[in-house]
C-alpha cells in the first residue's frame, strides 16, 4: 500500500512539472476596412503593430475589442471630444488586456461613446467609434501587442499593408 502511494505520488508531481500548452486568441478586425500600416510606416521607420482605416471617415460606427475571447478589458478615456486628426501623443483613448505571459494587447484612436465608459469582460465588444485621439493623421484604429515598451510583430506575420479585412476575418493570433 505504501508503495502504491509513492508510485501515484510520484506520478502526480512528475505531472505538474509538465509545461502547460498556452492558450492562443484570435485576433480578428474590430471593423471592416484596410490595413494603412503594419511593421514600418511609409516613410521607414518602426510602427510594429496594425493599423486598419474603414475608409467610411471619422465615427463609424462599431470598434470592436479585437481579440475573439472573453477577456477581461481595461478601458481608458483621455479624451471625450470628437477627435478625428489628432490631439498630440498620449492623448488616445485605450482598451486594453494583460495576458498571464506578461504581454498586453492594445487598441487606440477610438472615439469616446457610452459603452466605453466602463472597463468590461466580454467578447468582441464595442468600445468605440473609430476615431484620431492621440499622435494620429487620420481616423484609425491601431492594434499593438507589446511587452515591457517593445512590441511583438510576429502575431500579425501573415497580415500585409493595403490589404482588406472584413469584421471578424483573422488579423493574426495572440496568447
Amino acid at each position: 500500500m505504501r508503495n502504491m502511494m509513492k508510485t501515484t505520488l510520484a506520478t502526480l508531481m512528475s505531472l505538474a512539472l509538465l509545461p502547460t500548452a498556452a492558450t492562443a486568441y484570435t485576433v480578428g478586425a474590430p471593423f471592416p476596412g484596410t490595413v494603412t500600416a503594419t511593421t514600418y510606416y511609409s516613410s521607414g521607420s518602426f510602427h510594429g503593430a496594425v493599423d486598419l482605416a474603414s475608409g467610411s471617415g471619422c465615427g463609424y460606427w462599431g470598434v470592436e475589442t479585437a481579440v475573439q475571447a472573453s477577456l477581461s478589458w481595461n478601458v481608458t478615456i483621455r479624451t471625450t471630444s470628437r477627435v478625428c486628426y489628432g490631439n498630440g501623443s498620449g492623448n488616445q483613448n485605450e482598451v486594453k488586456h494583460t495576458f498571464a505571459n506578461g504581454y498586453t494587447f492594445r487598441q487606440w484612436h477610438f472615439l469616446y461613446v457610452a459603452a466605453t465608459s466602463k472597463d468590461k469582460t466580454c467578447n468582441r465588444c464595442q468600445v468605440g467609434d473609430e476615431g484620431g485621439t492621440g499622435n494620429v493623421t487620420g481616423p484609425h484604429t491601431h492594434i499593438q501587442y507589446d511587452k515591457s515598451g517593445t512590441n511583438s510583430t510576429s502575431w500579425y506575420s501573415g497580415t500585409v499593408k493595403g490589404e482588406y479585412l472584413d469584421r471578424d476575418e483573422k488579423i493574426g493570433t495572440v496568447g
